[in-house]
């Protein structure tokens, strides 16, 4: 547990020294801090929600949210989720359960945030739910209650959110963290152990303090860890900014979308531990990256796994492995598992019209050689089928199966051999 805390220092924001601002937030990406200024000429109402983006010495001008998602009266307290597209925040806004809810609001496809949805019955009662907080691991919500049955004025409750996205009756957090008193703010460590709470009971400093206790187990989020890395052209070294997904393999839901910096190339992503997660990572004018892996530590935002990714630019030659393209073994049947890389490819090929490929099947060692043939051509036609049943050209495609023929690993290892059998795209044309 930390000992010691540094000074306090102000925030080196672009904007008035005089404003009332609060409810700070940032991004687990680290890329954009949400806040609310309050009694602005600059506003819709009473408070809004405001974001700045980070920049080299600090941030940004505050950018509002605008009139979808501000209204005349009063939003705050911003919890932005690990899926870099939703927040969740509290307001007084009109088609509410309460006098205050809990709402979400999400990022589009075309970069605009979407009108509101209530979280509804069983988040939000006809009282007060306020100051929302999502875990990074992107289904646990800690929010503060006075409408759900409590020991004070308000109580920290918990819900967690299922795999068709449905809240579950809310927890109380309990006795000695909930009192008579007014309990709020609660915020968790990305490890799920730690949490900090801002209340008025007895026995502080001020009207409200800050608290530090560790969870137990019944109310722990799962745990995350933190990947770290640098997007850059693989000829030139040049840092790019791309766009990244996690797309969760059995689920094949997508967990994650992000951007790496525009002017670094670097990016910073929250995993959940323990899934089967797709990486595909992607830019106009460059094939597309992906891999897949699973995590079971714990790493730190300060001590994350790191991974740098080259980008080839799309030119006649140019090949790429499909590392979520999945098979049974000795097999050509996809498995569902592959779904998500197979629409990637698809919509590659339908944003670059003009290009042509050959899908190739790659085999390890074992067996013979005529059967690694065939099984290689086989899967290649696999892909070639998936494409073609979706509506592309069959100009624009070929299969060819390579067998053993072109290793790029050693076939005396298992992991060798692992490499070795996969399946790539070759830019023909």
């Amino acid at each position: 547990m930390d000992t010691a805390w540094t000074d306090v220092h102000e925030l080196n924001i672009d904007f008035q020294s005089d404003l009332n601002i609060g409810a700070m937030v940032i991004s687990p990406d680290g890329n954009y801090l949400f806040f609310v200024i309050c009694s602005s000429s600059l506003g819709y109402g009473s408070c809004d929600l405001y974001y700045a983006p980070r920049k080299e010495n600090g941030w940004g001008s505050p950018v509002n949210l605008g009139p979808v998602v501000n209204t005349g009266v009063w939003e705050s307290q911003p919890s932005f989720s690990s899926d870099g597209r939703t927040l969740y925040f509290s307001s007084t806004r009109p088609g509410g359960k309460g006098s205050s809810d809990i709402w979400k609001t999400r990022i589009d496809e075309s970069g605009k945030w979407t009108k509101p949805v209530n979280l509804g019955w069983p988040v939000n009662t006809s009282k007060e739910e306020m100051a929302p907080f999502i875990h990074p691991d992107d289904k646990t919500l800690y929010f503060s209650s006075s409408g759900h049955p409590g020991m004070g004025d308000a109580d920290l409750f918990v819900s967690r959110k299922d795999s068709l996205g449905l809240w579950a009756t809310p927890r109380n957090l309990g006795y000695p963290i909930n009192t008579e008193k007014g309990e709020i703010n609660l915020i968790v460590s990305p490890d799920a152990r730690r949490a900090y709470i801002s209340s008025d009971k007895a026995g502080g400093s001020g009207n409200y303090d800050i608290y530090v206790f560790d969870l137990n187990e019944e109310i722990r989020p799962e745990p995350v860890s933190y990947l770290k890395g640098k997007v850059f052209d693989a000829e030139t070294q040049v840092p790019l900014q791309a766009s990244f997904e996690l797309i969760d393999l059995k689920s094949q839901q997508k967990r994650v979308e992000s951007f790496s910096d525009k002017r670094t190339g670097e990016f910073l992503v929250v995993i959940p531990v323990g899934s089967n997660l797709a990486l595909n990572v992607s830019r106009e004018g460059y094939l597309f990256y992906s891999d897949h892996f699973s995590l079971s530590e714990v790493k730190s935002r300060t001590d994350p796994y790191l991974k740098d990714i080259p980008l080839k630019p799309i030119r006649t030659g140019e090949k790429t492995v499909l590392k979520n393209i999945f098979f049974e073994l000795d097999r050509y049947d996809l498995k569902k598992e592959s779904r998500a890389e197979l629409q990637k490819l698809f919509d590659f090929l339908q944003k670059n019209p003009s290009i042509k490929i050959e899908i190739s099947g790659h085999t390890d060692s074992t067996g013979s050689e005529a059967y690694n043939k065939e099984l290689s051509a086989n899967r290649a036609k696999a892909v070639y089928d998936f494409l073609v049943d979706h509506g592309i050209d069959t100009g624009r495609l070929s299969f060819k199966g390579y067998g053993e023929s072109q290793p790029i690993a050693d076939n005396e290892t298992t992991q060798g051999r692992a490499l070795n059998r996969r399946t790539e795209f070759r830019i023909v044309e």
